[in-house]
């Protein structure tokens, strides 16, 4: 006998979550369905492991003297912290037993009904788990995303950890090697250094951070290089194989090479194998649904989250942005439109905060996009430090001055409105709201700076930012 819902969600991450419960808060009868933990990435080896592990949550990290005496040039060296055992199991961390059971406890107390199991789409109103039937007018695809492991020569025989694996390591390599130019690759590189070891990056893309502006990954490699990390962008590990100790040998070569000119290859001898070259969404449930395309990034919808008729997917199946805030963003879209209020996204002020030391934060266009759009632009950046702006006093999380950082807004020339910005700093992504606020009301540059806000604030560095944009803009 099949069971009838309202709404039938397949993924219980943020997306799903957040999706399920605000239309069984308008009173739909729901079905969550999911296959791992309940939570998503995120809450396990994403953001909440990274703060936790390795960011200001780490008392040890705020007990630090500071950000640049904190790394010993030498493995092991005064200044590296020690391996806690509390702060390395990562079920002393996350509890996550502990975690999916308050999920559950809670998303069924609302009365979502929670499904345990892998989810099999038979067609556009019929999902099964296991032996469960369920029948529904409204599906929803919000199955997240998986890491992608890279085809190279001898990697399954030497061994590597994922990403998932690396976040709840509890015996540290002597030199870790990671792969990877995004986000979780930098995070995971700094994580290791602070604990003591050697660590080589290695990014195929020219630089870190691709998506980003490229002056952010110049400004992350100095920073990274300060800090005893060894950074090989646009790099390509082509084989690797073992040593005759408990190690391997990783061979690499220039991403593109110049003129299709042969390269030089360098060797690079490690302890440990990281991978974290990125995710791909998980669309194998979508070539079972008439009428749902897919491209290269993931399932395609449109600005309601619609796939096709009484079918919507959200957060990292559409391969929009892989963050945790436009998955529940893009489950209220769907949820919203589902019961009859929709309305269309708007990702061009999506913000994009990468949770690293230092932290970085975006929004907007970056450089590249804004110039493929042939617009007159004009930028300002500036050095976050006391003698280069009034922004002396101390961060929220650590309690030490602004010593470093910076900050760069992108703005249109002829509609004298900001189209992009960025920051890195500590707490960036706690200030970049300014930006992102007058990129959403396409607030004039003028409006933004003459905005009078408490003093001291985090936002003070847009004061002169905006003096330097605005004399470039009325230069002309």
């Amino acid at each position: 006998m099949s069971e009838r819902f309202d709404a039938v969600i397949i993924g219980a991450g943020i997306a799903g979550e957040t999706c399920a419960r605000r239309l069984c808060a308008a009173g739909k009868r729901v079905a969550l369905i999911e296959n791992d933990r309940l939570g998503g990435e995120c809450a396990y080896w994403a953001r909440v492991p990274s703060t936790t592990l390795f960011g200001p949550a780490n008392e040890a990290w705020q007990q630090s003297q500071s950000l640049t005496d904190m790394y010993s040039p030498a493995l092991g060296g005064p200044h590296a912290l020690r391996l806690p055992d509390p702060l390395l199991r990562t079920a002393k961390v996350l509890r996550p037993a502990e975690a999916e059971k308050w999920r559950s406890d809670a998303l069924q107390h609302l009365g979502i009904t929670v499904i345990r199991g892998e989810a099999q789409v038979l067609d556009q109103r019929r999902v099964s788990v296991g032996e469960r039937l369920l029948e529904t007018t409204h599906l929803i695809i919000a199955a997240g995303s998986e890491q992608r492991i890279p085809d190279i020569a001898g990697l399954n025989d030497v061994g590597y950890w994922t990403i998932r694996q690396a976040i709840g390591f509890t015996a540290l390599p002597q030199h870790a090697l990671v792969i990877g130019s995004e986000a979780k690759a930098i995070e995971i590189a700094h994580m290791f250094r602070l604990y003591g070891a050697e660590v080589t990056l290695v990014a195929k893309a020219a630089h870190l951070l691709p998506h980003e502006d490229a002056d952010i990954g110049s400004y992350l490699e100095r920073r990274l290089y300060q800090q005893g990390i060894r950074v090989l962008c646009g790099q390509t590990l082509r084989q690797v194989i073992r040593d005759d100790g408990e190690g391997f040998i990783a061979t690499l070569a220039q991403s593109a090479a110049p003129d299709n000119k042969s390269t030089v290859e360098t060797q690079v001898a490690a302890q440990k194998l990281v991978v974290a070259s990125g995710h791909q969404p998980r669309i194998s449930l979508a070539h079972k649904l008439d009428g749902v395309q897919v491209n290269e990034r993931g399932i395609v919808v449109d600005e309601q989250c619609r796939a096709a008729e009484g079918i919507w997917a959200i957060g990292d199946v559409t391969g929009v942005w892989p963050l945790s805030h436009l998955a529940h963003y893009q489950a209220h879209l769907a949820a919203d439109d589902i019961l009859g209020s929709g309305h269309p996204a708007a990702y061009d002020s999506l913000p994009r905060v990468y949770f690293m030391e230092p932290q970085v934060a975006a929004v907007g266009h970056t450089r590249d996009q804004i110039m493929r759009q042939q617009r007159e632009l004009v930028t300002a950046t500036m050095e976050l430090a006391p003698a280069a702006s009034a922004f002396p006093h101390t961060t929220g999380t650590t309690g030490k001055p602004m010593e470093y950082g910076m900050l760069t807004l992108h703005a249109d020339r002829h509609r004298q409105t900001l189209l992009g910005a960025w920051a890195i700093a500590p707490d960036a992504g706690d200030w970049i709201a300014p930006a992102l606020l007058a990129l959403r009301a396409a607030m004039p540059v003028a409006a933004l700076y003459d905005a009078l806000e408490q003093w001291p604030s985090f936002s003070e560095p847009y004061r002169v930012a905006l003096e330097h944009l605005l004399h470039e803009l009325r230069s002309r």
